[in-house]
């Protein structure tokens, strides 16, 4: 990758322009008329030829912002979407009306500071890393979807680690002679904005982010020196829990610490510790993950079995979120997966409204190899909901709960490794 600071070459603006490069320029000169010449990261060896950067380029541009947000540099992707039409990165689409290679580019909006002159370059490794995720995993991002950085984003002291992703509020959708392009924003969210996001939803906590100018405004412009969104507006968590209750959670599974067992039988899920296999170390929407589970149930009749009562065990990190997964989740009628992070191991809860389930009010528990379904009955769920609400708080660990009538038994363990050492070898 290299920053080229000089206007880009003039190949790249000559009259031969590749057609959906010339549509994403044209797209950021109508808002940009008076910067005909961004400055401009280029990939040296473009992707096709075995360079390292997925991006073609990246556009960046001076925006004065507005009433709610900062002046602020606006980095544009080229490359997500199908540039030349020749297929030397993307199949083409098979009509205008389909999407434009992976139907969308990315933009980041950076608050500027005083006095700088030029724009951090940063922003711009940044898109080429989601970019190289969405290329070799083919996982397209969706306004809503967040990613799990994991580490200050301008690689200094910032508490922004993570990123949310939403439309892009000047750039609308376009229609290209190689397909549709939608924009989307990544947005730099702290640890604990994260979590909201996962316990409720993106666009809420975009909407939130959206009332304050330090958290970004209309324009949700990332400050990496701002304050948390809690911090500034306290009352904001009530509007998390509100929106929680009303609306639902679109979190519906996360990765866990997680076993269960047919104590009938002795039929253990052990837990091996390798968690360099799991299939959860990696970017890919649990959300996609945990709806594959439910769609891609059947076909496999010989491997489905129906336990009589059903163990299950959790570290206590992993509980915290079962009142969540009632509340959130299974009384709004949707289903809440906890899936292993050390081996293939699931499970998931469901109510009766669930469809396409292996479950049933006769048959409460179903297991497919390793992944159980287990049906908590409309008339379980408020003491469910009341065993587990202080699971942090009121108990010594480790705890079972036993709930005989509906064959259900709990233990949550303090940590990792107390659990680790009470499963079988």
């Amino acid at each position: 990758m290299e920053n080229n600071l000089p206007p880009p070459p003039d190949a790249v603006r000559g009259a031969n322009l590749a057609p959906g490069l010339s549509s994403i320029i044209a797209a950021t000169q109508r808002l940009y008329p008076n910067q005909k010449n961004p400055l401009q990261v280029t990939a040296v060896v473009k992707y096709w030829l075995g360079g390292p950067d997925p991006l073609d380029y990246i556009n960046m541009f001076s925006n004065i912002g507005c009433q709610d947000g900062d002046h602020h540099w606006h980095y544009v992707s080229c490359g997500l979407s199908d540039l030349h039409g020749d297929a030397r990165v993307h199949p083409p689409a098979p009509s205008p009306e389909h999407p434009s290679g992976y139907g969308f580019e990315l933009t980041f909006r950076l608050k500027r500071e005083p006095g700088q002159n030029q724009p951090p370059t940063w922003p711009a490794a940044l898109l080429n890393s989601i970019s190289k995720y969405v290329f070799e995993s083919e996982n397209k991002l969706v306004p809503g979807d967040h990613v799990n950085w994991g580490k200050p984003l301008d690689g200094a002291s910032s508490i922004l680690k993570h990123l949310l992703v939403a439309e892009d509020p000047q750039l609308e959708t376009l229609n290209t002679p190689l397909g549709k392009v939608h924009f989307l924003q990544l947005i730099g969210i702290t640890d604990e904005e994260l979590k909201s996001v996962q316990r409720w939803n993106g666009p809420g906590i975009s909407k939130l982010l959206k009332s304050s100018v330090e958290t970004g405004g209309s324009l949700l412009i990332t400050n990496t020196y701002r304050r948390g969104l809690f911090d500034i507006k306290p009352d904001a968590r009530q509007l998390v829990d509100l929106g929680i209750s009303q609306e639902g959670s679109n979190l519906c599974g996360m990765a866990a610490m997680i076993s269960w067992t047919e104590p009938e039988v002795s039929r253990s899920r052990e837990i091996k510790q390798n968690a360099q296999e799991s299939a959860l170390n990696n970017w890919e929407s649990l959300a996609r993950q945990c709806d594959r589970l439910i769609e891609t149930n059947t076909g496999f009749p010989n491997r489905i079995t129906f336990p009589k009562s059903i163990s299950i065990a959790c570290n206590l990190e992993t509980a915290k979120f079962l009142p969540l997964c009632i509340q959130g989740r299974l009384r709004h009628g949707y289903h809440f997966t906890l899936k292993s992070i050390l081996k293939e191991t699931a499970v998931t809860f469901v109510v009766s409204q669930v469809a396409g389930t292996l479950v049933s009010p006769e048959k409460p528990f179903a297991a497919q190899g390793d992944w159980l379904q287990v049906l908590i009955k409309d008339s379980f769920l408020d003491e469910f909901y009341s065993r587990v609400i202080d699971v942090e708080n009121n108990l010594v660990l480790p705890y079972t709960f036993q709930w005989p009538e509906q064959r259900i038994s709990l233990t949550v363990f303090n940590d990792d490794a107390e659990m680790l050492h009470s499963m079988p070898n």
